[in-house]
């Protein structure tokens, strides 16, 4: 597989019809604040490929990404190992938890809307309230509460120098969400 017909599929993957916000916008969005970050080759496919697989509700998602990119770089002739580090970062997307240091990069700029303004949260928000339009309004309130409580929950929802700036923005959005949600 050459590289023009992997960056062919991938694009054909994030403009899925089903996809508001993990789609080709947010992998530009990560591409462009990455630009400033000296991130390797690694840390781009894994950028490329974290939700090249994605069906709202799935817990498998990150997982299909993972084992969809070593399959699509190898062939491309990349090196196991290298595509080994691609999936793993790919892993860490999950539970924005990393388990190897190039994750760190990858998982700020994958979080990083969470501190933009409140104008910008409310859209990526109503953007993935679509992707589950399945859902009664109930079900996503219950799990979107619970989703948010979760990360505020964490000690750090930022891994970097450079994401560190944008924690206390990303509090007070998933806050102010949270307390939207429960009619605070």
């Amino acid at each position: 597989m050459n590289a023009t017909d992997l960056l062919f599929e991938l694009t054909t993957r994030y403009t899925e019809a089903h996809r508001r916000y993990h789609d080709l916008r947010h992998i530009a969005d990560m591409l462009c604040k990455g630009a400033s970050l000296d991130l390797n080759e690694e840390q781009r496919m894994a950028i490329w490929f974290h939700d090249a697989v994605y069906e709202p509700g799935s817990k498998d998602n990150e997982e299909d990404s993972a084992d969809l990119a070593v399959q699509k770089l190898i062939a491309a002739g990349w090196p196991v190992d290298r595509a080994q580090v691609v999936a793993e970062i790919i892993r860490d997307t999950k539970g924005h938890q990393p388990s190897i240091e190039e994750s760190k990069k990858v998982l700020d700029l994958d979080l990083s809307t969470l501190g933009g303004s409140w104008e910008e949260y409310q859209r990526n928000g109503a953007n993935i309230r679509a992707e589950f339009a399945n859902l009664s309004d109930a079900e996503w309130n219950a799990g979107r509460s619970d989703w948010l409580r979760a990360m505020l929950g964490r000690e750090r929802l930022f891994w970097t120098e450079w994401g560190t700036p944008l924690e206390k923005q990303a509090r007070e959005n998933l806050q102010r969400d949270l307390d939207q949600l429960n009619g605070s």
